[in-house]
């Protein structure tokens, strides 16, 4: 863990509170404490996961990785094993237990990835929402090929990989009506681009939605982005558990900003 991410580290330990929902006010907050924080996923996603795991895990095979962000502290080489573009940019179970239940939230409705990797973080969204359409974009065709493969493993086919920048291809969605209530962000890690995929993602979603930042406090510029984010007037509801930062558009409700122990 670089200096940056030690520091913000003890100050979220300073700082979070209210892992159980004690003292939280708003229903709205304490329902996603227990109900995306605390509830546990079932045993047959983490065999599921697991499973594709074990596999990039043992999979030593060298790729050559096209990057268009940050995502990575290894960025600098253009040949990676893929185990180890696995540890390095695939969530964690904590973490991915946050994504499945949030989508648990939004039954049916449509779904949107930025930075697939190979895929584990989409398989947790589709597992819990099989109804939904799931757009999944990937910078790198390598990576999107092995998350296909990944993915055809354990989906029930309702996932859309798209393939390049991710400016270019916010741009050219063209499923009909594609509306997400759901947006999960990971795939570059620099302040401006972060900045501007919110911009377009506000003009996508869906009333009452749900967009989640990875990687909040990987630098300064990233924190420094999370900042304008959470500040922005139509996010109603800000909740901050250090890997991730969730942002909520509730119309008519007071603006409120957390720093949650998770």
């Amino acid at each position: 863990m670089g200096l940056y991410r030690a520091g913000a580290a003890l100050r979220y330990f300073l700082f979070s509170r209210h892992s159980r929902g004690h003292g939280i006010h708003s229903p709205f907050v304490f329902r996603i404490i227990n109900n995306v924080f605390r509830k546990p996923i079932p045993s047959s996603v983490n065999e599921k996961t697991g499973y594709i795991r074990q596999k990039m895990s043992a999979n030593k095979t060298i790729i050559r990785v096209r990057d268009l962000g940050t995502g990575s502290s290894d960025r600098r080489r253009k040949e990676r094993k893929i185990s180890d573009i696995y540890s390095r940019s695939s969530i964690v179970p904590l973490y991915g237990k946050v994504l499945y239940n949030i989508a648990l939230m939004h039954p049916g409705s449509d779904m949107l990835e930025l930075g697939t990797s190979v895929g584990i973080s989409t398989l947790y969204l589709a597992s819990a929402s099989p109804g939904s359409r799931i757009v999944s974009m990937e910078g790198c065709p390598v990576l999107a090929n092995i998350a296909e493969k990944n993915l055809s493993e354990g989906t029930t086919g309702n996932v859309r990989l798209m393939v390049g920048d991710f400016d270019a291809s916010l741009a050219k969605i063209d499923l009909p009506g594609f509306s997400p209530s759901l947006v999960f962000v990971d795939g570059n890690h620099r302040k401006d681009p972060v900045l501007r995929y919110f911009r377009k993602i506000k003009e996508l979603i869906l009333p009452e939605s749900v967009v989640i930042f990875d990687d909040i406090n990987y630098s300064k510029e990233m924190q420094s982005a999370w900042h304008e984010i959470k500040s922005d007037p139509e996010v109603s509801v800000s909740i901050d558990i250090f890997q991730m930062g969730l942002v909520f558009f509730r119309k008519g409700m007071a603006k409120q900003s957390y720093c949650i122990r998770y």
